[in-house]
């Protein structure tokens, strides 16, 4: 896998949505168009991106219309992963047919599945599809959590990459030690731990705040590459303070109400999510300007 191609800064793409709850495809274009240049990449259909609440077809309409605006500008990785591999392998040969760059499957989710299992679904998919394939490790929600060793494993028969979200630097960090394959994709799943993930060799990140604060993340990243710690640590601090303003877990409401204050009508959340009340994103507002992320 070209790992320069695809390091850097990916925003965890939110999906816009209309009332009906369909993809909103003109306020996609335009969000798609509106991070483009200000980013290295787009993780597309994921957790921030609704994928799991999504049926196929919509998932499918979200690769169709990301890759045709992005028009070969950043890279595309395109979140496939389901329940089933059925559904994925579909979707993933989908993404492929359309253009995206690469893949990234969760680990399947919601059943307490063995080590045999999960390695056998990413046979299967691997086999499938001729893009690069990505695990998508996210421990919390997927009832699973990817070892060092057996990513190794997962290297071995074919995986080019990983992006971890179990917020453990230390996982993280056994991850690049147990991994030899030339090549392999390492991508911190928040920016969070962007600092200490890039010190420690990190490609780059994949992080919901760069949603609407896209140029922030990225010079956090810029800065550990050019050795600039003292400036990324403050960076750093700032943005985990910001983690907070959006509250805990998938937090993708809130980007609904903040992507507005910054002039992009990004529709509305998919239910069961529902938009906040004007009350909490008043306190957003706030929190934003004091911290001096939203001026006026």
């Amino acid at each position: 896998m070209d790992v320069k191609k695809f390091s850097g800064v990916y925003p965890a793409v939110i999906t816009p949505f209309d009332a009906d709850g369909e993809v909103d495809v003109a306020k996609l274009e335009n969000y798609i168009n509106y991070l483009s240049d200000k980013v290295d990449g787009l993780f597309v259909g994921g957790s921030y991106g609704s994928g799991p609440i999504m049926t196929v077809a919509q998932r499918k309409t979200l690769a169709e219309v990301t890759v045709k605006t992005c028009a070969g500008r950043i890279p595309v990785i395109m979140h496939i992963g389901t329940t089933n591999l059925t559904d994925t392998i579909e979707l993933a040969q989908h993404a492929e047919k359309v253009g995206a760059d690469a893949l990234a499957a969760v680990t399947p989710f919601y059943y307490r599945h063995t080590p045999n299992v999960i390695k056998q679904y990413y046979v299967d998919l691997i086999k499938n599809v001729d893009l690069p394939v990505i695990a998508y490790n996210n421990p919390k929600y997927s009832n699973f959590c990817i070892s060092g060793d057996f990513l190794a494993e997962l290297a071995d028969i074919g995986l080019e990459g990983v992006k971890d979200s179990s917020a453990d630097i230390s996982l993280f960090y056994d991850f690049m030690a147990k991994v030899k394959k030339e090549g392999f994709l390492f991508l911190i799943g928040s920016q969070t731990h962007l600092l200490p993930a890039v010190v420690g060799g990190a490609h780059g990140c994949v992080s919901g705040l760069s949603n609407a604060f896209p140029g922030f993340i990225k010079e956090i990243y810029t800065k550990c590459k050019e050795g600039k710690f003292s400036e990324a640590r403050d960076m750093q601090l700032k943005a985990n303070l910001l983690r907070s303003v959006t509250g805990s877990g998938i937090p993708v409401p809130f980007y609904h109400a903040v992507l507005p204050m910054l002039g992009v009508d990004i529709g509305l959340p998919r239910r069961p999510f529902l938009p906040l009340p004007a009350e909490e994103v008043e306190r957003i507002r706030k929190a934003l300007t004091e911290t001096q992320m939203l001026i006026g």
